[in-house]
């Protein structure tokens, strides 16, 4: 039986929920755009301040730390794409709600 190599699957799997985040965070980018677009209610619009704020710090977080692992060149650089894609949508979003 080979040897686990625990670092790796940690790897993969904050890798995994990185993309997890990414998904969310899109959902979360695109319900609160709908909101302030059709003006469905004004105070909706504070919480997804909050949320998004609190979902990007979040996903901030699992960024560094896939960063600090420098295994997968092609990964990363996937990771950091994504990562600054979702970063100019959020921020737009939180200008455009705030306003």
């Amino acid at each position: 039986m080979k040897k686990l190599d625990v670092k790796h699957t940690v790897y993969h799997v904050l890798v995994a929920v990185y993309f997890l985040w990414v998904i969310v965070i899109g959902i979360l980018v695109a319900m609160a755009m709908y909101n302030y677009i059709n003006t469905l209610d004004a105070g909706l619009n504070q919480v997804f301040f909050k949320w998004i704020i609190y979902n990007f710090l979040t996903g901030t977080m699992l960024f560094v730390v896939i960063r600090m692992f420098r295994q997968n060149k092609k990964l990363n650089r996937v990771v950091l794409y994504s990562y600054t894609f979702m970063l100019g949508v959020s921020v737009t979003t939180l200008l455009m709600i705030r306003g």
